[in-house]
């Protein structure tokens, strides 16, 4: 639903790739400091708050220069620029559980075949 918007919006070729911006110094150190990490929350929280739903959260990021993706049962904030990781949105106060819930993410739903339901109702009794 998300993830594969942000990856096809996120290919960037060219002198474009190798472009950096501020955040993208974040995951230098393998920590953002203080300062930094304060800015962040400061600039996108209204984006949180405010978002209905995922487009309107991705829309926003990328208004502001940043993008999301899953990887390893996290939402992490990358710089759109760079490409760089910089948080995940548990760090920004936004669990992605949270987030989830809240957009009503899609999971998908099997249902048991009715035959097999009628069968195990039947051995129940």
């Amino acid at each position: 639903m998300y993830s594969k918007d942000f990856e096809r919006e996120t290919q960037t070729t060219g002198e474009a790739a190798m472009q950096q911006t501020a955040w993208s110094s974040a995951s230098d150190q393998r920590r953002m400091d203080t300062e930094m990490a304060i800015q962040l929350r400061i600039l996108l929280t209204p984006n949180f708050q405010s978002a209905k739903t995922w487009s309107e959260l991705r829309s926003g990021l990328q208004d502001k220069g940043f993008y999301m993706k899953r990887a390893k049962g996290h939402m992490h904030l990358f710089d759109a620029q760079s490409h760089v990781k910089i948080c995940t949105c548990g760090f920004l106060g936004f669990p992605s559980k949270d987030l989830e819930q809240r957009f009503k993410r899609v999971l998908p739903v099997r249902k048991a075949p009715t035959r097999l339901v009628a069968n195990m109702d039947a051995a129940q009794h």
